[in-house]
């Protein structure tokens, strides 16, 4: 008798020693059971300018974000923590700003837009992965002290959106799953991703409100007294509609968020040939019978226009953006005045917003 009853006390300190054991050497939560937290990473509303490269971010990645749990996971002596993404990556995508680790980058569910989610707030004891020293998702971290830590009442994150492709004109909605948390206790939280893309730019004039004609005006010889002499310049513009302005943000580095602007290349058409690019000069086209004379294009403020590459020059503003031009005949013979006759040129232009 005495005998049974040393054996049922040695069972039932073994019991009390195999419960606390997670408790000490895992995480925890201390307040409620384990099912998983839902948290949304919420990044409101932002602008991607419609052509800026793959690759580029379209947020501020500064702020970070506090998702509390609504609990305190505490955590002891050896324990684990990680993360996984949930859904197909984004591969070799140059990111312009941002370190993104290799198989950081999430693709979201609006083609051309990616994310890459970053997560701190913790303690100095955990231990991370070489590969992934600023813990973007997916990451693992380890913990082997003596005592147990505090804990974490909240997730704090940051994100970043980037270009991965062509992105459709127009405001898109991402809304999903995109990672999960998990311990060595099992999964501890989901995290939904939302944010709301609007692509800013412009939209062309349907034909033939895209064909600008610009009447030059008929011109006595006299007028030009030698090489570079010119006539006086006609007005014109370039009519942009549907705009939608976007905003911009401090810290980008490759510029494109300094303020979204219309960028203007005009090239030589059907039989007119840049002659002179950097002072914007025009042949005339082959159905021309005058002699001695090219077309001149000129920013609005009546200096040359760059020829054959985008140049930057108004703000688009919300709505219809205006871009407006000049062009002149210039004197390009040696002669004292040019031969006459008609004089006719042609040019095509495209807009690119950045």
């Amino acid at each position: 008798m005495h005998m049974s009853t040393r054996i049922l006390g040695g069972l039932g300190v073994s019991a009390l020693l195999l419960a606390a054991t997670p408790v000490i050497a895992a995480c925890t939560w201390t307040g409620s059971d384990w099912t998983p937290k839902q948290l949304t990473l919420a990044a409101g509303t932002v602008f991607a300018p419609r052509d800026v490269p793959v690759g580029t971010t379209l947020n501020n990645f500064s702020p970070i974000r506090e998702l509390p749990f609504g609990d305190r996971l505490v955590c002891g002596l050896t324990a684990s923590y990680s993360t996984t993404l949930i859904g197909p990556l984004a591969s070799n995508i140059p990111v312009d700003s941002l370190n993104v680790p290799a198989g950081s980058l999430l693709q979201t569910n609006v083609p051309g837009i990616g994310v890459a989610i970053y997560m701190t707030g913790f303690a100095t004891p955990w231990q991370s992965p070489a590969g992934n020293p600023s813990r973007f998702m997916p990451f693992a971290l380890n913990l082997n002290i003596s005592y147990a830590l505090s804990g974490m009442s909240s997730a704090m994150m940051r994100y970043a959106l980037i270009k991965t492709g062509e992105i459709a004109p127009g405001t898109h909605t991402i809304n999903q799953l995109v990672a999960r948390g998990n311990s060595d206790r099992g999964h501890i939280f989901d995290l939904t991703f939302t944010a709301t893309v609007t692509v800013a730019g412009c939209s062309m004039p349907a034909a033939p409100a895209n064909q600008i004609n610009v009447p030059m005006g008929n011109w006595e010889k006299r007028v030009f007294n030698g090489k570079n002499s010119t006539t006086p310049p006609q007005s014109f513009a370039i009519t942009l509609n549907s705009c939608i302005a976007g905003s911009n943000y401090p810290g980008n580095s490759n510029g494109y968020f300094n303020g979204n602007y219309a960028n203007v290349q005009i090239d030589g058409h059907k039989t007119s040939n840049i002659i002179d690019a950097a002072n914007g000069i025009l042949s005339l086209s082959s159905d021309s019978t005058a002699q001695g004379v090219a077309i001149q294009v000129l920013r609005d403020d009546g200096t040359p226009m760059n020829l054959g590459q985008p140049v930057r020059l108004n703000r688009v503003v919300n709505g219809t953006t205006t871009v407006p031009l000049k062009a002149r005949y210039i004197q390009t013979g040696d002669g004292p005045t040019p031969m006459p006759g008609s004089a006719n040129g042609y040019a095509s232009f495209s807009v690119t917003y950045r």
